[in-house]
């Protein structure tokens, strides 16, 4: 069988770090390669940390970051960026960035994307905008694979409390409560679900472009 090798950026956050643990104990990737700016908390012999001290200097670090999967779960919220620009930096400019570069490797098969449901460039939510500026532009570098995983409200354990969102997880269990079946949540959906998903969708390995809806990771990351 054929050496695969993931790519992850963003491996620190929510997402991100389910991510890198599912790739690390698939036996379909021979290697894990993960972007980050400070030491991973996880050590495998799989993974190959690529050390990057700015992310406005992606570029510099091009060469040791061939791979077949290329996965982006960057992403950061208003408040911790400090400001709508250093947010757009973030959640746009550093995933074409990353988007750019993995189209310039020599294996690239696939950019896997974490995006967000109501991903509009034409919204008045800020939020949303930048998510849909940024399905946007990566559909126009015209890649021979991309996959946009659009998830809802997510659940999992990070490392920072933000309020708005746990009071949302209050609502949104107790309205799960009264919906059948324990895996059809209402508005919400489990990192661990998301990034399953990616995985399963990445080894399908389908040229062309694709968006996943949160019913449909759910499904995915269920039948496998």
């Amino acid at each position: 069988m054929p050496e695969r090798k993931a790519v992850i950026i963003g491996a620190t956050g929510l997402v991100g770090r389910q991510l890198v643990r599912f790739a690390l104990q698939d036996n379909r990737y021979d290697s894990v390669v993960i972007i980050t700016r400070s030491p991973f908390e996880t050590k495998d012999p799989k993974l190959v940390e690529v050390r990057v001290k700015n992310f406005d200097e992606l570029e510099k670090y091009s060469s040791k970051m061939n791979g077949h999967d290329f996965y982006c779960a960057l992403g950061t919220t208003r408040s911790k960026a400090g400001s709508k620009e250093a947010f757009l930096k973030v959640d746009v400019d550093y995933p074409l960035a990353f988007a750019d570069i993995a189209k310039n490797q020599k294996d690239f098969q696939q950019l896997l994307v974490v995006s967000s449901i109501g991903a509009n460039s034409s919204s008045p939510l800020f939020y949303n905008m930048a998510k849909g500026k940024l399905e946007d532009e990566l559909q126009e570098l015209d890649l021979k694979a991309l996959k946009i995983f659009q998830p809802s409200l997510l659940l999992g354990d990070r490392n920072e409390i933000r309020i708005f969102e746990e009071i949302a997880k209050v609502i949104s269990a107790i309205a799960s409560f009264f919906t059948i079946g324990s895996k059809k949540r209402v508005g919400a959906i489990r990192d661990v679900e998301v990034a399953k998903a990616m995985i399963e969708v990445a080894h399908k390995n389908e040229p062309g472009f694709n968006r996943y809806k949160p019913g449909q990771m759910i499904d995915i990351a269920y039948s496998s």
